[in-house]
């Protein structure tokens, strides 16, 4: 921690429980906002909902400082080309996918692209599993089965609707990407925007198949987050305040 470059912030779990966030994560943040950035699986906010809560905190951080799986994910279907795609989302994901320019379709989609999507339905499946049976690519935002709310309970994720499809249909690895972590994608980007290696970055995450994992992969050191979020960061500021 103490010859870390730059950080790279888990959000549920870590930095935020339910979505709001952690006093002592909030203090963290402001001290380090310049070396910091968000790199989250979270699949039904854009950017701008991020930097809204965070301005909101005290906290002042570019847009490129946040990185999230599902305007990744997104991103990524808009640069695939002009094939129609089914997005399965949030309606504010369905908006942010609109004003990138992805033709949205109910059938005959030649892309499906899969965020958390709390209307998910018996014919959301039947059409995303068609799709991709026809020949449809998948993009998935994040592979996470559930994360933790402010009540102690679980919230399903983008992991567990595509193991609905998984369950109908075979999903060719050459056919699906997926986008957050464990995978590298949001790592790479995120130390792109603080301007770091990977190698001087410090991954900081509570879910060690995810954040630790997708770390260590990229020969980047991570630190779990093993306790409730307020003393973990009330230790860290001990540990950094003695550098």
């Amino acid at each position: 921690m103490k010859t870390a470059k730059g950080f790279l912030l888990d959000w549920d779990g870590c930095c935020a429980i339910g979505n709001r966030i952690v006093p002592e994560a909030a203090d963290f943040l402001r001290q380090h906002q310049n070396r910091t950035a968000i790199v989250s699986n979270n699949s039904t906010h854009t950017v701008g909902d991020f930097l809204s809560l965070l301005a909101d905190e005290g906290i002042d951080m570019r847009e490129d400082q946040v990185v999230l799986a599902g305007v990744e994910a997104l991103n990524q279907a808009a640069l695939s080309g002009s094939e129609p795609a089914l997005v399965l989302g949030d309606p504010r994901m369905r908006a942010l996918a609109r004003s990138l320019g992805i033709e949205m379709v109910q059938q005959d989609a030649g892309l499906v692209v899969l965020l958390r999507d709390t209307r998910f339905s018996y014919r959301r499946l039947e059409r995303a599993v068609n799709a991709i049976r026809n020949g449809a690519r998948l993009i998935v935002a994040n592979p996470d089965t559930t994360h933790p709310t402010g009540q102690g309970r679980l919230m399903p994720e983008t992991g567990a609707l595509l193991a609905a499809i998984r369950a109908c249909v075979d999903v060719p690895s050459g056919a699906m990407d997926v986008i957050g972590k464990p995978s590298p994608h949001l790592f790479r980007k995120g130390c792109k925007a603080l301007g770091t290696e990977h190698a001087d970055t410090v991954m900081i995450g509570d879910n060690p198949l995810t954040d630790v994992r997708g770390a260590s992969a990229l020969g980047m050191r991570a630190c779990l987050v093993d306790s409730p979020p307020g003393d973990f960061f009330r230790r860290l500021d001990q540990i950094l305040k003695t550098a």
